[in-house]
């Protein structure tokens, strides 16, 4: 009887503290990717660009995305890097637009672990069939806004 009363309040300790070191879920968006706008030059509203092809120079699975119609494309940053390049066929002319950057690493929680955040600084292009590309938000993170305008 007496060994009863000493193993339910133990049970009762360690099922609350078994339950406190239970894993929470990440509920954060950790996924982080700049933002392009596509816009006509002539109107300077935002446009869809038919028949797209987008790749990456120097990544491993460079195709973005080919032969699309798109108002906008997230690309992605290399955090160990401080640049990328990426080659935009419009038509069959192609442009080279070069981004740097800056990286730094942010803990969004024990959950989510931690997640690269990019500052823009310049953004250089050719201009077969771009005509200018502006940086909007210098500030690459996980909210879903635009970054550069690419005006065609």
């Amino acid at each position: 009887m007496m060994k009863n009363i000493f193993l339910s309040p133990l049970f009762l300790a360690l099922a609350i503290f078994n339950n406190s070191c239970t894993k929470e879920g990440c509920n954060e968006d950790t996924e982080v990717l700049m933002q392009a706008v596509f816009y006509s030059s002539e109107s300077g509203e935002e446009s869809s660009i038919d028949s797209l092809d987008i790749y990456g120079l120097n990544i491993s699975d460079s195709v973005i995305c080919s032969m699309s119609t798109l108002k906008n494309i997230d690309l992605p940053l290399n955090p160990s890097a401080s640049n990328c390049s990426f080659v935009i066929i419009n038509g069959g002319r192609a442009d080279t637009i070069e981004i740097y950057y800056e990286s730094s690493l942010k803990l969004l929680s024990s959950a989510c672990g931690y997640i690269y955040l990019h500052e823009l600084e310049e953004v250089l292009y050719t201009t077969n069939d771009i005509t200018n590309i502006l940086i909007t938000n210098k500030s690459v993170n996980p909210v879903n806004e635009e970054n550069i305008q690419i005006f065609f």
